[in-house]
């Protein structure tokens, strides 16, 4: 199965001055054109169309939303008309009050075997509820998906972490490791979506990979690796063409096979063996596991490395965040799994700005294609 999977943070609209209906008028603009006016954060009502243009246009399997008020998730329903479904809950109440973790979904695609809204705190089923440092009830949404026509099922679990406490944060990662454990035994593969509000150093995200990460920013970037992008094409070139090619580097390469050597196989076997011991799963950063040309010999069919931007949270240039940003905080990983071979086959980090000035949110949206 391939699916492609969206995590997007779309900027609350429960300001003073919002609307708090769906389909608010927006405001008139004496000059369309200038894109002066459009710099920094505009009205739900102006950012909706561009947001939802977004996922229109990269057509996601599945969408995480961060931060949505009920009457943006309506209107986010509305003009995405009747390709996607979505289910959520607010976090105030368990109902329609506050901020949604929302997850929608392609309904021709995808079935809803079972979902549930539970709160990150100590009592995760009671509504409303927060805990530890936390400034904020904050929620998850798990959701079992089935695939239409065939009996293939997997999990998404979508949520946003608490922005002031830091122990919060790495409690919650605890928690939602300890329900998708299960869910992976019982149900198959397992996905998390969200802004964590946490960068690779914070506990939460240590916890929830389990550091697994701790030396790698940037080492599977294209521009980090062109030297050996340009060997590996060059071979694989070479092996389905027949013919000799010399690189830039001079360096002659020639049509081959691979060999797999005894110590190889004992070695390959010993680490199957090792990883069928593992019992205690943790998530994996989608980003750093994307399969590259590196990884796969030159397949024509994969990327040089992780697409777009690094960062994902922008602010709006000014106010909330824009002495923080740019940070790289949201994100989709996919649980570690000895019986489901999950693979990345692309990975992008999408703009949220062009060249009309205007910020559709602070957080650029995250996409990524996963296979197993």
């Amino acid at each position: 199965m391939t699916l492609s999977f969206m995590t997007f943070n779309v900027r609350h609209d429960h300001h003073e001055e919002s609307n708090m209906t769906p389909f608010a008028e927006p405001p008139a603009k004496e000059a369309p054109f200038d894109t002066a006016q459009f710099q920094y954060e505009q009205p739900w009502s102006i950012r909706k169309w561009k947001i939802v243009d977004t996922i229109l246009l990269y057509s996601p399997d599945v969408v995480g939303l961060q931060e949505p008020v009920h009457h943006q998730v309506l209107d986010i329903e509305a003009l995405l008309h009747d390709q996607y479904e979505w289910i959520g809950a607010g976090r105030e109440d368990g109902d329609k009050k506050g901020e949604f973790s929302a997850v929608f979904y392609k309904k021709d695609v995808l079935t809803v075997e079972d979902w549930k809204t539970f709160w990150l705190s100590e009592t995760p089923d009671i509504a409303g509820s927060q805990s530890w440092d936390a400034r904020h009830p904050r929620t998850a949404t798990q959701v079992t998906f089935k695939k239409a026509n065939s009996d293939d099922r997997f999990t998404v679990f979508n949520t946003h972490m608490d922005h002031v406490g830091a122990n919060a944060r790495e409690q919650s990662s605890k928690l939602i490791l300890e329900r998708a454990r299960p869910a992976s035994d019982e149900y198959g593969p397992v996905f998390l979506l969200g802004d964590l509000n946490s960068t690779e150093d914070d506990p939460a995200y240590l916890t929830l990979t389990n550091s697994k990460y701790r030396e790698s920013k940037g080492k599977n970037d294209t521009l980090a690796n062109l030297q050996e992008l340009n060997q590996v094409c060059a071979s694989a070139y070479s092996g389905r063409t027949g013919e000799p090619v010399r690189t830039a580097e001079n360096n002659m390469t020639l049509p081959t096979h691979r060999v797999i050597r005894p110590g190889q196989l004992l070695a390959n076997l010993k680490k199957q063996q090792q990883e069928q011991k593992y019992t205690e799963y943790y998530f994996e950063d989608a980003s750093y596991e994307l399969v590259t040309r590196i990884d796969s010999k030159g397949d024509t069919t994969t990327l040089s490395g992780p697409f777009g931007f690094r960062d994902t949270l922008t602010s709006f240039g000014v106010g909330n965040d824009s002495d923080r940003a740019p940070l790289r905080i949201d994100f989709i990983m996919p649980l570690q799994s000895n019986t489901f071979k999950i693979k990345v086959i692309q990975f992008a980090v999408l703009p949220n700005q062009y060249d009309d000035g205007l910020y559709i949110s602070d957080h650029r949206p995250v996409l990524a294609r996963i296979s197993w």
